[in-house]
């Protein structure tokens, strides 16, 4: 579907922006000419047909371009940002791994070759281009996308033709996307599903889509006539602390902040010197948008507004609908998006049931249809009894505490009792006398909490704590040298 489109607005509005990669301009006319070529060079090398193509490839703009002339010869795409990450990949049919000629990334060969999957280093520059009236009937291939890795495991997601019309239409919805307007992507990467759902949706309606690759982000700010940027939680941190005028402040921009809270500190700082146009987005890899909320008062903050067009139902654990004021379970409708798995029925079955797929996420909804996040189902600590869902304490415990993170965990020690630990985010210890204070205000039912200290918390990314990996650090830094 992207493909054509953008093969239909090369011949409407040749000379229309398409993207821009770190200042270059290419316009739709420059971009199916590229796809084309692509084409070409993969047709005359019978890179096509069924079966799976792993995409290495860091170069934004050379992503799209082999990407989508693989999927219009039939091939499904899955994208990996590192060469170590193709062992873990787990997937039949697999018929090539894309890389770049002019990228040359150490590791890629050797890791191709202990899998055995075929290496193709691309330089189409000189190819004879393929149209795509000569793509002989073949149906077009999906796009693979791995789950966020949160719990420790990815899981796969395809993103199929038969479905990604309608579900397109429904991000457009939500988003507002239309042909006048310019999406700042920053670098976000395909193996993300904002790197992949959001050039898409632009592309499909003859929007221009900006990628800003290897530099700091507000020097993406920088480009006159943005209409929507989004971020997550810490790439705002680190525009925020760029000096005063180092940015414009637009009045028109659309502003999403995804993947995590931020502090209403921010959110003030956010509305005066970037743009009052501040947006709190909520979703998962796997579903239709959850909740986009504009940030115009307090109550906003933690009071999500239910995405239009999607289904969103709060449930208890026997999937009954629960009563306003009580915590469910979210779940989305799954018509027009996906519906399992790939290679995972365990999971599927888990996660997806009776046109529903199962976030993960607990919150409470009120009289007038807004949710409240209430932490994760998986994520509920257990100390000595105290049951806590850590999610709404570690947002005021960072608010308060002024430092970029925190994350609470349940540990077993020595003897096998459970015991509490915060980590902080943070390059210099909290005060004692302040650490002190907020411990006693928000965790006063634990006794004893173990406090730790780390320049960055682990995370993927879209910026989502990885609480399982940071869980290992721990274990792994008690045991005796």
């Amino acid at each position: 579907m992207t493909i054509r489109a953008i093969f239909d607005w090369a011949r409407t509005t040749p000379d229309k922006t398409a993207l821009e990669h770190n200042g270059e301009v290419w316009s739709y006319r420059d971009f199916a000419s590229a796809i084309a070529a692509a084409r070409g060079y993969f047709h005359r090398r019978g890179i096509e047909g069924e079966g799976v193509a792993v995409m290495v490839v860091a170069h934004l703009r050379d992503y799209w371009v082999f990407s989508l002339a693989l999927r219009s010869l039939g091939l499904t795409t899955i994208a990996v940002q590192w060469p170590d990450d193709l062992p873990g990949l787990r997937l039949p049919q697999v018929r090539h791994v894309i890389g770049s000629a002019a990228e040359n990334l150490p590791g890629l060969a050797e890791r191709c070759a202990e899998q055995g999957w075929p290496l193709v280093l691309v330089a189409p520059s000189d190819e004879a281009p393929l149209g795509l009236d000569h793509s002989e009937g073949r149906p077009e291939g999906g796009h693979i996308l791995r789950t966020s890795g949160t719990t420790g495991a990815y899981k796969m997601v395809l993103f199929d033709p038969s479905f990604e019309p309608e579900y397109l239409r429904l991000r457009r919805v939500a988003s507002g996307m239309n042909q006048d307007s310019i999406a700042n992507l920053f670098e976000f990467g395909p193996w993300t599903g904002l790197g992949y759902k959001a050039p898409s949706n632009a592309w499909t309606v003859g929007a221009t889509v900006l990628f800003h690759q290897g530099l700091e982000p507000h020097l993406a700010l920088l480009r006159p006539g943005l209409s929507t940027s989004t971020v997550i939680p810490g790439m705002l941190a680190a525009i925020l602390a760029q000096p005063e005028g180092a940015f414009p402040r637009s009045e028109t921009m659309r502003l999403s902040v995804i993947g995590g809270t931020i502090t209403q500190t921010q959110i003030d700082q956010a509305k005066a010197r970037i743009t009052p146009r501040l947006f709190n987005g909520l979703g998962a890899t796997e579903s239709h948008p959850i909740a986009d909320t504009p940030l115009n008062t307090p109550d906003d903050h933690r009071w999500h507004l239910l995405s239009p067009g999607s289904l969103v139902e709060l449930v208890d654990e026997f999937d009954r609908p629960v009563p306003i004021g009580q915590i469910g379970r979210i779940r989305v409708g799954t018509e027009g998006g996906p519906t399992r798995y790939l290679h995972d029925e365990e999971a599927t079955k888990a996660f997806f049931r009776d046109g529903f797929f199962y976030t993960g996420d607990l919150a409470v909804m009120r009289e007038d249809g807004r949710i409240a996040l209430q932490g994760r189902v998986t994520e509920v600590i257990n100390v000595n009894g105290h049951k806590i869902s850590p999610g709404l304490i570690e947002d005021r415990l960072r608010e308060a505490l002024g430092v970029d993170g925190v994350c609470l965990l349940s540990m077993q020690d020595d003897r096998g009792a459970e015991e509490l630990h915060l980590v902080v985010e943070a390059t210099t210890p909290v005060d004692t006398a302040t650490l002190a204070g907020v411990l006693r205000a928000e965790l006063h039912g634990f006794p004893g909490v173990h406090v730790q200290y780390t320049a960055a918390l682990p995370r993927n990314a879209m910026g989502k704590l990885l609480r399982q990996a940071l869980t290992v650090e721990i274990i792994a830094a008690r045991r005796p040298r």
